[in-house]
């Protein structure tokens, strides 16, 4: 009997031992794969005790569905919803916190300015929400950029779907949804190839927008606002 009760209590107080070491451990996750960083979570994007999950989470409870995924050693944000050809709104930060994002390097036509959408910002919008909507993305800076965000408060990122190659900014310019943007990152120049790619096939707004006359000079059918001061925020798209 004594030795029986020595080994009950021998294994009541391994239990308690193991609870109190797993209860500690910031790696601890629950049923869903999720857990609260409590370490290393500016390695990630996250904030100390921001509830995120690692890889795929097949449930439908609101607030995992909208938590950041890991996957890797990076770090995966839900579509809020899609704005505009070169704007979407994502879930960022605690309870559910959300920014806008600034597509970096591209700028597709304006859905709402002052006077008139421009030409092609319909599909513009369709494409990317095509591209993006509802799905979890990659967020990345250039390392030449010198704002983090623009006038209007939106964060300047390469935005790149789970499972995609390219950026969906390199995608939106190569089917000429969007163009280059003239400014100070690395892929402006590549960009800028693309761009000369799509028009030449007369992909998507160059096909759509423009027409080429006898003296094989482009003429605008509704202006995209070219003349754009070169800086991020001194315009709404």
């Amino acid at each position: 009997m004594k030795l029986v009760s020595i080994v009950a209590a021998a294994a009541v107080i391994s239990l308690l031992l193991l609870t109190t070491i797993a209860s500690a451990s910031p790696e601890k996750t629950d049923k869903f794969g999720c857990h609260k960083c409590m370490k290393d979570c500016e390695k990630y994007g996250l904030v100390k005790n921001e509830y995120h999950c690692h890889g795929s989470v097949s449930v439908q409870s609101t607030n995992i569905q909208i938590a950041p995924r890991i996957y890797g050693d990076k770090t995966y944000r839900r579509v809020e919803r899609v704005i505009d050809g070169d704007t979407l709104s994502v879930y960022l930060g605690l309870g559910g916190k959300k920014e806008k994002v600034r597509l970096l390097g591209i700028d597709a036509p304006e859905t709402s300015p002052k006077e008139k959408a421009e030409c092609y910002s319909a599909q513009a919008t369709q494409q990317l929400g095509k591209l993006a909507s509802n799905k979890f993305i990659l967020l990345e800076k250039d390392k030449l950029q010198t704002d983090d965000k623009d006038k209007y408060g939106r964060l300047l990122r390469y935005v790149t779907v789970i499972g995609m190659n390219v950026s969906v900014n390199e995608e939106l310019v190569n089917g000429g949804f969007a163009k280059a943007y003239p400014s100070l990152t690395t892929k402006v120049e590549y960009y800028k190839k693309l761009e000369a790619k799509a028009k030449a096939a007369g992909l998507g707004m160059w096909g759509e927008c423009f027409k080429e006359k006898k003296n094989e000079t482009l003429t605008r059918l509704f202006p995209l606002k070219g003349e754009r001061i070169d800086r991020y925020g001194e315009h709404q798209g």
